[in-house]
């Protein structure tokens, strides 16, 4: 390229959820010969700051919300001029692609969409609002990066998105940052036991109640460990109390390194109710640690091959679940090949080509 695109990319923050996590790896390693890149947030905070990249121009535009921003991402649109603006994560899209009939037709506005919209509206105040947005607003976009098929197909059945409009994109996973991180001498689990590990924020789409009361299914021989912080932590400890299950369920709160637990469990489970595309079961295989899933809505089933790299479980059913634990349990897992093929599918350089590709 002879002349570099510039780029701005809005998001909320660098707090420490999945989509943060990817646009950390996208602007670390997107080629700079090629592109000149902007990084504005709604508010500069979040864990996330301290793995950019120095040569990163940050732009703060200090606002609590997303709906308060909108003059200032206008004004830094018109003074920057960019030939792309790209942004993720819902209210901040939404609020974009009705914004964007205001700007010159030259300037491309690309939207990354992080979850199952048709599912997600349902938990908002006023789901038919947000529809109504998505189905009347969202075709304003150029192009909208989607992370599974089965988002990209929602898209297109519930708000007749055109599909020559989307392209789905993985997620990446940073293998060279998990090797190193998931390496340590301490012994984080007892290993006696058969240990389960869930990661995940402590809200009700975990469904971590289902995953606990399946616990009481098993033999005292497994011990499930969770971690992450949430609002629901009072309603787990309550329901692990009343189940006497004190001993075999650990609450370790949010870990800044939880790849150490992920490379030491025996296997990681997820119980969502609903997934985009989650990273913690890329994260997990990246480790060489079979995952076992309900195949609740979204990607789940796109990234677990039954057999492979772990086992698929009928949404919501506890039994299945306990018995397909065990099933894991005794199933002979090839560590260097979980890796191997997340590898091939996931590696950053394979995912950061097919963004630059459509950028």
């Amino acid at each position: 390229m002879d002349v570099k695109k510039k780029i701005i990319f809005i998001v909320p923050s660098m707090r420490g959820g999945g989509s943060e996590r990817v646009i950390s790896i996208i602007l670390n390693h997107i080629n700079r010969e090629g592109f000149d890149i902007t990084l504005a947030l709604l508010k500069k905070e979040g864990r996330y700051l301290d793995d950019l990249a120095d040569d990163i121009n940050i732009i703060d535009l200090d606002v609590k919300q997303a709906r308060y921003s909108i003059f200032k991402i206008i004004k830094l649109i018109k003074e920057k001029k960019p030939d792309i603006v790209f942004s993720t994560l819902g209210y901040l899209n939404i609020l974009i692609s009705i914004i964007r009939p205001f700007f010159s037709k030259n300037i491309k506005f690309i939207a990354r969409e992080s979850s199952i919209v048709s599912v997600q509206n349902k938990q908002e105040k006023y789901p038919k609002l947000f529809d109504f947005l998505y189905k009347y607003f969202y075709s304003n976009f150029n192009l909208i990066i989607s992370q599974s098929n089965y988002m990209k197909n929602d898209l297109i059945s519930n708000y007749s998105i055109e599909k020559s409009k989307i392209v789905v994109i993985n997620n990446p996973v940073d293998f060279d940052k998990i090797n190193v991180a998931s390496q340590t001498e301490e012994e984080l689990f007892d290993k006696t036991k058969t240990n389960i590990l869930a990661v995940g924020r402590l809200n009700p789409v975990k469904d971590f109640i289902s995953l606990i009361k399946m616990v009481s299914k098993l033999d005292e021989k497994y011990h499930l460990t969770i971690v992450g912080e949430g609002d629901e932590k009072d309603n787990l400890l309550n329901l692990i109390d009343s189940l006497k299950l004190n001993k075999r369920v650990s609450l370790i709160g949010f870990q800044t390194n939880p790849y150490k637990y992920m490379k030491q469990a025996d296997m990681l489970v997820l119980t969502s109710k609903y997934e985009g595309f989650p990273n913690v079961l890329l994260e997990a295989n990246a480790c060489g640690t079979p995952v076992v899933a309900f195949e609740c809505p979204g990607g789940i089933g796109e990234i677990v091959d039954d057999g492979v790299n772990g086992f698929l479980v009928e949404c919501g059913n506890i039994n299945e679940l306990a018995n397909v634990i065990e099933k894991t349990t005794d199933y002979n897992w090839n560590d260097n090949t979980i890796i191997k093929n997340t590898k091939e599918r996931y590696k950053i350089e394979n995912i950061i080509d097919k963004y630059q590709n459509i950028l």
